[in-house]
């Protein structure tokens, strides 16, 4: 009885596990050092056919901090003009709701030119689910 006890307790926590593990897609991983040229800022598009709701998360980032642009069009002005033409709809940790083929702007400070060098250990995730 016990061993049919334990088996099904098991069986349970796998499914659980595997549930919670199954809702969170990694979308897409930033690193810092990747976004360090092209004044801290990097490029995604979003497909799909609905608006989906994306999470952003901060891994080892305690210098530095994400921002999330989004736009309807390609921003065809230089990536540094971003701050400019628009505010972000995210700064640090937390989602957004994004919609089909928008462009959405990453921005890492510490970037070329607030820093000598790329942060090598700093990253933005993103999930969806």
């Amino acid at each position: 009885m016990k061993k049919t006890i334990a088996f099904v307790l098991a069986f349970i926590m796998t499914a659980l596990f595997s549930a919670c593990s199954a809702e969170e897609k990694v979308f897409e991983t930033i690193e810092a050092k990747d976004c360090f040229f092209g004044a801290g800022y990097t490029e995604l598009v979003f497909g799909g056919s609905e608006a989906a709701e994306y999470i952003f998360r901060a891994e080892n980032s305690e210098e530095t901090e994400w921002s999330v642009y989004v736009f309807d069009e390609k921003f065809e002005d230089g990536f540094r003009y971003i701050s400019q033409a628009a505010e972000p709809v995210l700064t640090g940790d937390g989602s957004i709701v994004i919609e089909p083929k928008k462009f959405v702007y990453i921005y890492c400070s510490t970037n070329e030119f607030t820093s000598e060098a790329p942060d090598e250990n700093a990253k933005l995730i993103i999930t969806n689910g």
